[in-house]
C-alpha cells in the first residue's frame, strides 16, 4: 500500500510574497488552490492575490523550480520529493508558529521524517491518499487477484497506470516480489 503525504512547502523565496500582493503557487491543475470559491475567500482575508502555475509531474515541478529560482512562493510537492528538492536548496524551512493551526494536523503527518530534517519543517501535510486500482466488472466480472494480470499479455493494451516514476517502480517491485 502506497502512502502519498503531499505536501505544501514554502520557497526560499518566500520573502517575494510578504512584499508583493500576489503569491505565486506551483501545482496540480485543480488540486485545490485554483477553486474558485477558495480564492475568494482567501484574496478576500488577506489581500494577496493566488497565481496559479501548473506542473503535470513531479519532474516537471522540480525543474520548474531548478530554471526559475525565487519565481513560486509556495509548492505543492509530493512528500516522496521533499528530501531531493531540500537537497538541491529549491525548498526553504517553514517557520510552523506562523501557520495558527498546524498543532493541529496529526503528529504522525507534521512530523513525518520526509517532510522533517534536522529539526527544520520543509512540508506541511495538506492531504494523503492512496494509488488505487480500477477494474471494469463489465468486462472483467471477476476482479484480479494479483497484479501480474497488469503484465498479461492477454491485456495487453488495455492497462495503464498513472505517468509516475514513483508509482512505476513501486508497481513494478511489487509485481517482481
Amino acid at each position: 500500500m502506497k502512502l502519498s503525504l503531499i505536501a505544501a512547502t514554502a520557497l526560499a523565496f518566500a520573502a517575494h510574497a510578504a512584499a508583493a500582493d500576489e503569491i505565486r503557487v506551483l501545482n496540480w491543475q485543480g488540486y485545490g488552490t485554483d477553486i474558485g470559491w477558495s480564492l475568494e475567500a482567501f484574496e478576500a482575508a488577506t489581500g494577496h492575490k493566488v497565481v496559479n502555475e501548473y506542473f503535470n509531474s513531479e519532474q516537471e515541478m522540480l525543474t520548474k523550480l531548478r530554471t526559475n529560482p525565487g519565481a513560486y512562493d509556495v509548492v505543492m510537492i509530493n512528500a516522496a520529493f521533499t528530501a531531493q528538492a531540500m537537497a538541491e536548496n529549491l525548498i526553504a524551512p517553514i517557520d510552523t508558529a506562523a501557520i495558527p493551526n498546524f498543532a493541529d494536523i496529526t503528529p504522525n503527518f507534521a512530523g513525518d521524517s520526509k517532510l522533517v530534517h534536522d529539526g527544520q519543517v520543509y512540508g506541511v501535510p495538506w492531504t494523503w491518499g492512496l494509488t488505487s486500482i480500477a477494474v471494469n466488472t463489465g468486462a472483467y466480472p471477476d476482479p484480479p487477484a494479483s497484479l501480474d494480470t497488469m503484465w498479461d499479455p492477454a491485456h495487453q493494451g488495455r492497462v495503464s497506470i498513472r505517468d509516475d516514476a514513483v508509482e512505476a517502480v513501486q508497481f513494478g517491485a511489487l509485481a517482481t516480489g
